[in-house]
């Protein structure tokens, strides 16, 4: 049975504004990069060399049920494959898909800055890869998101020229809310693209509340399959 895969090639973090401070050596702690014409350093970047995943910076997503779809995380589909990609992988075994998940939780948490993902998309019908934000309050249904949102960078539930941008707030239950935008893009062809999300220091724009503030968020990379509608595709691969 073949294994359905995505390769991601590399992942950055910044902030903007001027050079962070240095070590007691006097080195620099980090890079400066230019994007878009704006100056940012650089907090975080991973280019997948090795042949083992960095645990200092990224953990496997716990091995689960996916919410409410007939998939779960499997360690065995995130890998590095020793030329510089990480492998985030689905299967299916005799009852169940499985697919892979990383996340840098507790190892790398950040608030506002520039994130940046460089990867290929699959155009097999039924997967669902995305690159995004979270943390442990994202389920609180009390605080209108301001103590955290699920922001979709990017993810992928349609396989032929779309992708889609999400916030998830208050929960994933009665109180649930989420806004999102759909569109065009031509990324499904095999080729490495970049995905980039620029966060700002100041506001949450999307609550129009006063004096919102980001918090702290760590980042997900993962793929898993969709509903049963997309499931009832990806099936086709299978039989």
């Amino acid at each position: 049975m073949e294994e359905i895969t995505a390769l991601i090639l590399s992942v950055l973090m910044a902030v903007s504004g001027t050079s962070l401070p240095g070590d007691a050596d006097g080195n620099a702690a980090t890079d400066d990069l230019i994007i878009d014409g704006d100056k940012y350093t650089l907090t975080f970047c991973d280019e997948f060399d090795g042949k083992e995943l960095d645990d200092t910076k990224w953990e496997r997503c716990p091995e689960q049920h996916r919410q409410d779809m007939d998939d779960y995380w499997d360690d065995s589909m995130s890998y590095l494959d020793g030329d510089g990609h990480l492998i985030i992988g689905v299967d299916h075994d005799s009852w169940r898909y499985i697919s892979g998940g990383v996340r840098s939780k507790g190892r790398f948490e950040q608030a506002y800055g520039y994130y940046e993902i460089r990867t290929t998309l699959n155009n097999i019908p039924g997967y669902w890869t995305a690159f995004w934000l979270f943390n442990d309050c994202v389920g609180d249904e009390t605080e209108g998101g301001r103590n955290g949102t699920e922001i979709d960078i990017y993810e992928s539930p349609f396989y032929s020229t779309k992708i889609q941008h999400t916030l998830n707030w208050d929960g994933y239950g009665a109180k649930h809310r989420s806004e999102g935008k759909v569109v065009d893009a031509d990324v499904y062809d095999g080729k490495y693209h970049t995905f980039g999300l620029s966060r700002p220091s100041t506001d949450c724009p999307q609550f129009d509340i006063e004096a919102c503030r980001w918090v702290p968020e760590w980042m997900e990379l993962s793929e898993l399959t969709g509903d049963s509608q997309w499931q009832d595709k990806a099936r086709v691969i299978w039989e």
